[in-house]
């Protein structure tokens, strides 16, 4: 009987790809190995540390460098971390690449495994000439690898070569063995097979299988050699002379015989070999007698020897055995063997074996009636095997059965459960399978559309953002692809060659074209524009899709979870969630299949279809029908109403909003009657449009973000894992938003479209899910934005580099999404436990999603998430982002706050000032319910916390705080001005003053200065203000502003520090110029108080004073003045003290004495007598020198 499943295979898994380009800078440490052998090159042991990866100069450099040739993962049985290696085979097979590809580690696990070891060899390495095992005495994975100059390398990595790059730099003879068999001098070998670390197995051209063994603490440098052949223990010369008659098959350089073993196990009780030959047989060898106990065609049918070459297997398959063990056997059997046989298009068979050595009742075909064929993607193409593994489930006797097929790069993994017995009844049904990223729309990827003459946006950096955007393909293969890109256009490379990748990429496409500005239609330069753009982008597609070819299937039995390795990338294969389920199948599929596949793995089995969910999942497939049926032209209409909506503060109702969004799509003239009806009939196993009801679409909605999961598994996520779980989240996001999409859509529709006569609606409110969806659509608008938008990572900062032995120059900080290091790195993974990580690995992704909009608490709303995360870009100084994430910011009073507070690092002061007032009345009202510092990613410290929320007096001052910094002296006065209005404690008042006096000074703004001045409550304080106040007003020249001020009680001080600086006038040199006359302006101060003595008195003090500078017509205007203030004090006080005394101005050198008025007038008559003796050139000497200027000696003016 022919099974082959025939059913539909429901999609209950999700591929998510993972690139392999380095995470750290300088992580990737490069070994070139040494040889024993006098003729290999490149002998000599070399270390080093890569800054990069090799750059690509063509396309083959890239596939030779960055596409590996054979790949896969090892498991450790050891739960020690590292647990999980990558390794491919690079550079022509010259290159072992080898990563830790684990997700998770424990808490208390301080190491990140995130170097990468590039290990070359001097000959190239073997296909299928790589093999991994977990080291049997200590924590050590031994990888072997056997290359074509017929060397078995042992390399004995410990976790720390992985973790410290420092641990590989001791002697390479320690961690590094090399042996070469003696049967390699008449044998090639064709495949090395690792049964544990201490034996191996290598099966030979000749068709001898040898075991090679070696006792615990041996290090590889030699082992023991046994060989085992259809006929006895080793080979003999007569056994290979019998070979060379066979018949044989040419393959990577050599020629195989028949009986060349393909693929081998140990049996799981350690007493025999198995095998399967090229020849299509299933074999035995007892490995205590060494003889074959058993040989059985694939198919368990008897071959005549002409057959054999028909039914040859290809040498280059591996994979074509699996030896496992049930929990409950099947009629006593010790364990089972599968095998795969490509004939027929591929048959699976199983085997029970009883007993190894006895063939005929031992070994047992457990179905020979049944055919258990390949799944078929029943496509018409001719698809082939290309991996599989059977596992038997943890906690039951049934199976897993992980079966992978390709046609050239295509490939699809299907999955079933199913118990031994059962097997053949169960073959042809419940096969789930694994929805391939290629095939979802999420990875449909359309390059930006050709930009129009209302596209405010340039078309480069629409471009730079598309081909950059994280996690879409590795900087490599743009690089590889811009290479390529210039060498057709015959580009220069010398100055393409300096700058950044973008601005190179931007800079190559630009230099091909020239703005012709005598054309006046710019849209011919933008139609090449485009163009060009188009062409560098098809170069990198087509690389980018050369790294996807699948290369080898592994499952990680004891986490249960499967992968797949590619050229150039891995995918993790993560159970669906329940939309993922509901948006990858058809819901007649979901409903009627859904039970025989069995996935009892999967945690939701027993939840995911009940009756609601199963009329979610129609309204999913009705929505995304509909979508699907729009022209292309109405597809980016939709596309650009939504975001219209998403984004426009509309001032109307939502019924308008909706009217006017139908509108704007055409839906009435671009929705056909067939449509229509097509709506109608997808909705109808949900009931039809009479069931359309407002609670069945909000139902919908509750599914997209699950509760967090409140197990404390005490994992962290390594850094490997948290870019599965960005790329995980990156795709979920895409799809919820499309679905979201579909739904707006869909309601806008229904609303408009259906006949309310016809169909009642009554349970719909179109307003209501109209506004949900919308709200939504923001949300995980926002968290794109987080998936996709990359900063320094600020862990770095605080966790510092790698390599500590590295100088920062050489150290570049690594680049990482915000969704990963502001959330991803703070959730913890689920345990793997109670489940499988493949369905721990999507709700992390669904925890991840949940953590960023609040996680379980309901006190965390939406806004407050907002505005944490643009606190947390403000904190690190990611001026740009914040400015980008204004977009997302929300209309209260604390995102108000912290918008101003982003204009203020902008230096737009102004701006700052207009929303700090506008959140001042709903951050001056208190609010126990929020704790700033926490809020604000602690960019507000305790101490500018407190002054939020207790009233608007401290938000004021703590305003004018912000403003202080930059020396906005305008707003910081403005600020003080509001904080002083409300009636602020007496100490607040004082220091609010003091900021409002000293910014008022700044400004020159003398009245407000005045007024704060005036307003001191502390005398100290107010003297000190004062002093500067008239420093200030005097040194700019503003003395009649100064005179103006009343001062009323201040009057004294004032005079007295006018006093002051006019006595530290006369005391500086006679050549010294003073910047401010002070004496002119006490003079003036005291005539306006009408102290017209103690005005003349400073003149006359200035004229008996010395070292004052030149004389000339300002001493005889200078008596003048003098004369007219003794003049108007009258007679009683017409005169002045001079002399010695501290009290007046400019102390005397002789005794104190009075001058009347009538002795100035003699002095200033004497003054002009000199000047007549000057002027007629009748000059002298007086008091035994030199006169001075006027005849002055040191004893002053001569009053006599």
């Amino acid at each position: 009987m022919d099974h082959r499943p025939l059913r539909p295979c429901l999609g209950l898994y999700k591929e998510t790809r993972v690139n392999l380009d380095p995470i750290d800078p300088n992580s990737v440490v490069h070994i070139q190995l040494p040889s024993n052998s006098a003729f290999a090159r490149n002998t000599r042991p070399q270390r080093r540390i890569l800054n990069t990866l090799p750059f690509s100069k063509t396309e083959d450099d890239y596939r030779r460098q960055h596409i590996a040739s054979s790949s896969s993962l090892y498991f450790r049985k050891s739960h020690k971390y590292p647990r999980s290696y990558l390794w491919r085979c690079l550079e022509a097979n010259t290159i072992l690449e080898l990563r830790s590809g684990d997700l998770s580690k424990g808490e208390h696990e301080k190491r990140e495994a995130s170097l990468i070891l590039r290990i070359a060899f001097p000959s190239p390495i073997r296909h299928g000439g790589v093999a991994l095992a977990d080291s049997v005495d200590q924590d050590v994975l031994s990888v072997f690898v056997l290359i074509k100059s017929n060397e078995i390398y042992t390399l004995s990595l410990r976790p720390d070569f992985f973790c410290r790059p420092e641990a590989s730099a001791g002697d390479l003879e320690r961690w590094c063995k090399i042996f070469k068999p003696s049967s390699f001098s008449i044998s090639t070998p064709h495949r090395l097979i690792a049964c544990t670390s201490l034996e191996l197995l290598v099966s030979l051209n000749d068709g001898r299988l040898m075991r090679l063994s070696r006792r615990a603490g041996e290090d590889g440098s030699t082992w023991q050699e046994a060989a085992y052949n259809d006929g006895q223990w080793g080979a003999s010369l007569r056994g290979l002379i019998r070979w060379q008659g066979t018949t044989t098959i040419r393959h990577d350089g050599q020629v195989l015989d028949q009986n060349t073993v393909v693929s081998a196990y140990p049996s799981p009780d350690k007493r025999h070999i198995l095998a399967v030959c090229l020849n299509h047989t299933l074999k035995a060898w007892n490995l205590e007698t060494g003889k074959t106990t058993f040989s059985k065609d694939l198919l368990d049918k008897r071959r005549e020897p002409q057959e054999v070459p028909k039914i040859m297997l290809d040498p280059s398959i591996s994979t074509v055995m699996q030896v496992f063990e049930a929990h409950s056997s099947v009629r006593g059997d010790q364990y089972y063997i599968a095998t795969f046989s490509p004939q027929k298009s591929g048959i699976f068979k199983f085997w029970g074996v009883r007993d190894a050595d006895h063939a005929e009742k031992g070994v047992r075909d457990l179905f020979p009636e049944n055919v258990l064929k390949v799944p078929d993607p029943d496509d018409g193409a001719l698809w082939t095997m290309a991996d599989f593994r059977i596992t038997t489930a943890r906690d039951s006797s049934d199976i897993d059965v992980w079966v992978l097929v390709r046609l050239n790069r295509r490939y699809k993994l299907y999955h079933k459960v199913t118990d031994m017995e059962q097997l053949p009844a169960t073959w042809t049904r419940g096969w789930s399978i694994a929805v391939i990223g290629s095939a979802t729309p999420e990875y449909s990827i359309e390059p930006p559309a050709k930009a129009s003459y209302a596209d405010p946006e340039d078309s480069a950096e629409k471009w730079l953002d598309f081909i950059f955007c994280p996690s879409r393909v590795p900087e490599a293969i743009i690089e590889a692809g811009l290479t390529i890109f210039n060498s057709t256009r015959d580009l220069s490379s010398e100055n393409i060659s300096k700058g950044s990748l973008k601005e190179r990429v931007a800079h190559s496409v630009g230099s091909l074209l020239q703005l012709d500005v005598s054309n006046t239609d710019i849209g011919i330069y933008r139609e090449q524009t485009h163009l060009e753009w188009l062409n560098l982008w098809s170069i990198i597609t087509d690389l980018d899709q050369s790294r996807w070819e699948p290369l080898s299937f592994a499952l990680d039995e004891f986490a249960g979870m499967p992968w797949l390795t590619f050229g150039d990338g891995c995918s993790a294969v993560r159970a669906c969630g329940d939309l993922e389920k509901m948006a990858y199948n058809k819901a007649y599929d979901l409903k009627k299949y859904f039970q025989e596949t069995d996935e009892r793995t999967i945690e939701s089995a027993n939840l995911l279809f009940q009756t609601d969910l199963d009329d979610l999942a129609v309204l999913v497939g009705a929505a995304a029908q509909f979508r699907a049926s729009f022209s292309n032209s109405l597809q980016l209409q939709c596309a650009n109403t939504v975001q219209q909506e998403l984004w426009q503060d509309s001032l109307h109702s939502v019924p308008v909003q909706i009217q006017s969004f139908y509108d704007s799509c055409n839906f009435a003239d671009e929705i056909s009657d067939k449509q229509y009806n097509d709506v109608v009939f997808a909705l109808r196993p949900a009931g039809g449009l009479d069931s359309f009801g407002t609670d069945f679409v909000l139902e919908l909605f509750k599914r997209f973000l699950q509760p967090m999961s409140t197990e404390v598994s005490g994992l962290l996520s390594t850094k490997f894992g948290l870019r599965l779980l960005v790329k995980g989240a990156q795709e979920m996001i895409t799809l919820h938003k499309r679905v979201l999409t579909d739904i707006l859509l869909l309601v806008v529709f229904v609303d408009m479209e259906v006949d309310r006569e016809e169909h009642q609606l009554e349970n719909f409110e179109a307003a209501r899910v109209f506004t949900e969806v919308l709200s939504l659509l923001r949300q995980y608008q926002m968290l794109e934005w987080l998936a996709t938008t990359r900063r320094p990572d600020p862990h770095e900062k605080a966790e510092g580099r790698l390599f500590d032995n590295l100088t920062p120059q050489h150290t570049p900080g690594r680049l990482t999404t915000v969704l990963e290091n502001l959330f991803a790195v703070d959730t913890r993974p689920q345990s793997y436990s109670t489940i499988t990580q493949s369905e721990s690995v999507t709700g992390n992704i669904e925890d991840l999603l949940k953590w960023v909009t609040g996680g379980n608490d309901p006190t965390v709303t939406m806004e407050r998430v907002l505005v944490n995360i643009q606190c947390n870009l403000l904190k690190n100084n990611n001026i740009d982002l914040a400015c980008s994430f204004l977009l997302f910011q929300p209309s209260t009073a604390w995102a108000t706050y912290i918008r101003a507070r982003l204009h203020l690092l902008c230096n737009e002061f102004t701006e700052a000032a207009i929303f700090f007032q506008k959140a001042a009345y709903g951050l001056s009202r208190p609010n126990p319910t929020i704790d700033y510092p926490l809020a604000s990613s602690h960019l507000l410290s305790p101490l500018s916390a407190s002054f939020l929320s207790s009233g608007p007096a401290n938000y004021h001052a703590h305003i004018l705080s912000l403003f202080e910094p930059p020396r906005a002296h305008r707003h910081i006065q403005a600020f003080a001005r509001l904080a002083l209005q409300f009636s602020p404690p007496p100490d607040q008042a004082s220091d609010l003053l003091a900021r409002l006096f000293a910014s008022s000074l700044a400004l020159a703004d003398y009245d407000a200065a005045y007024s704060a001045l005036t307003r001191y409550s502390d005398r100290a304080l107010q003297h000190h203000a004062l002093r500067s106040l008239v420093d200030h007003m005097a040194a700019a020249g503003s003395p009649d502003a100064l005179l103006a001020f009343p001062f009323t009680a201040l009057r004294p001080d004032v005079d007295a520090l006018l006093a002051e600086h006019a006595r530290r006038e006369l005391r500086a040199p006679a050549d010294a110029d003073a910047d401010v006359p002070f004496y002119k302006l006490l003079y003036a101060w005291r005539l306006r108080d009408g102290d017209f003595r103690g005005a003349a008195a400073v003149l006359v003090e200035r004229l008996e004073g010395r070292g004052v500078g030149a004389r000339g017509k300002d001493v005889l205007a200078e008596y003048l003045l003098a004369i007219n203030a003794l003049v108007v004090a009258g007679e009683e006080g017409g005169w002045v003290l001079v002399g010695g005394g501290d009290g007046e101005v400019g102390a005397g050198r002789g005794g104190r004495r009075v001058l009347r008025l009538e002795d100035v007038r003699r002095g200033y008559q004497a003054e002009l007598d000199k000047r007549s003796v000057w002027e007629g050139g009748r000059w002298g000497i007086v008091g035994g020198e030199e006169g001075d200027e006027g005849g002055e000696g040191e004893g002053g003016m001569d009053w006599s």
